[in-house]
């Protein structure tokens, strides 16, 4: 399906360029040429980190991650990618995390605030079992200069599939802080709760990271504490739920 999305956009694209001289050539020489159509941007990111983190819980069982995106973007704030990771999580016979989004973002006028709502599916392909879901999100940001404060709300009306707790559903909030630093440095720090719904609400915990990164042209380097606190066994083993540092490196493109 998502081949198909991308031979669909592809070919818009292709029209578009046809389109567009066949246009300009039409016009009188003393008329202005019209703005060409923007199709959109594509773009991505690959990153190699020390562990894997999911609200501050290790998904590569305390082993490295390798990870990739891309991602099309439009002018008007549309944009879907696909993101994908090696994983422990998923059952025997899953080695790999696959995750299609979609979403819109923009700013509310000439104000310091932006927005970020989108659908997120976390997919598990080689998992005997049916652990697939998504989230839906919300991320509201207020910038003033060097400074930024993200709230942001994730929810799931079915938290990791029919085959770990089917049909429970669950919100995750959280907010983030982050301050820009001279030569490229910046510090950040994010605290957020995962809960779930009354009859499972033995399950709630609290996580949070704090770090910094350092960045030069297209290179993201970042060293981070992550820890997390009452997580059940039941949702993660205690080892995978300590604190830890963690060291990745970012490649945009």
């Amino acid at each position: 399906m998502h081949l198909l999305t991308g031979r669909n956009l592809f070919i818009t694209g292709l029209l578009i360029s046809a389109l567009v001289p066949v246009t300009a050539s039409a016009q009188e020489p003393e008329e202005e040429e019209s703005e060409e159509p923007s199709f959109g941007t594509f773009g991505g990111s690959a990153m190699i980190a020390s562990d894997y983190m999911f609200r501050s819980i290790s998904n590569s069982n305390l082993r490295p991650q390798v990870q990739a995106d891309m991602n099309w973007s439009h002018d008007a704030g549309f944009y879907l990618g696909v993101w994908a990771s090696n994983t422990d999580f998923g059952g025997t016979g899953n080695s790999m995390e696959l995750d299609p989004y979609v979403g819109m973002a923009g700013n509310f006028g000439e104000s310091n605030f932006s927005y970020d709502i989108g659908y997120w599916s976390y997919n598990y392909p080689g998992s005997p079992f049916d652990l697939n879901y998504g989230e839906v999100y919300v991320y509201v940001t207020w910038t003033l200069d060097d400074f930024s404060i993200t709230p942001s709300v994730w929810y799931a009306d079915n938290y990791f599939g029919e085959d770990f707790l089917d049909e429970v559903s669950a919100l995750a909030y959280e907010v983030t802080l982050a301050y820009q630093l001279p030569d490229n440095f910046s510090i950040s720090a994010r605290v957020g709760e995962q809960r779930f719904e009354s009859a499972f609400d033995n399950l709630n915990y609290v996580y949070y990271d704090i770090g910094m990164d350092y960045s030069i042209e297209d290179w993201t380097l970042d060293l981070r504490w992550y820890d997390t606190d009452g997580v059940d066994p039941f949702l993660a083993r205690p080892k995978l739920t300590d604190g830890e540092a963690v060291f990745s490196i970012t490649r945009s493109f």
